[in-house]
């Protein structure tokens, strides 16, 4: 959980009546430098998490996530 800063999910989750939205975010030293810094199992964690998120978005889910 972020204790400053913020993503664009921060706004678009209040748009009309809510959008659910998910950041996932890897750790990354000089973010903000020209090349970033990243340890590589906190990446292939990051996709194996999106991926397994993905696979259970079928449309009950989807719906239960917008009701």
């Amino acid at each position: 959980m972020l204790e400053r800063g913020g993503t664009d999910s921060g706004a678009i989750h209040l748009h009309r009546h809510g959008v659910p939205n998910l950041v996932v975010a890897v750790p990354t030293r000089h973010i903000h430098s020209h090349a970033g810094i990243i340890y590589r199992d906190d990446f292939d964690d990051a996709v194996r998490l999106v991926t397994a998120v993905v696979k259970k978005l079928d449309v009950n889910m989807v719906t239960k996530l917008t009701e």
